[in-house]
């Protein structure tokens, strides 16, 4: 794949993402994709409530920047 090439000179978050992980590893993630950190933020923070495990955690993770991406590649 092309590397991303970043469009402006400022980074900016675009998009946050909930994931459960085992061990430090992502294993799943949450279907939804959250534009403001405060909506994504509740969510992880109630599956950790509801989830009773010291192994398993819910944590957020991020897309930050813009990037330049060409359509038609399709990666390796």
């Amino acid at each position: 794949m092309t590397s991303l090439s970043m469009v402006l000179g400022t980074e900016a978050v675009v998009a946050y993402m909930v994931v459960l992980t085992f061990q430090g590893k992502v294993i799943e993630s949450y279907p939804k994709i959250y534009a403001q950190y405060s909506a994504a933020f509740k969510l992880c923070d109630h599956l950790n409530h509801v989830l009773k495990s010291d192994d398993y955690r819910w944590k957020l993770m991020c897309a930050k920047g813009w990037y330049d991406i060409d359509p038609n590649d399709k990666g390796d």
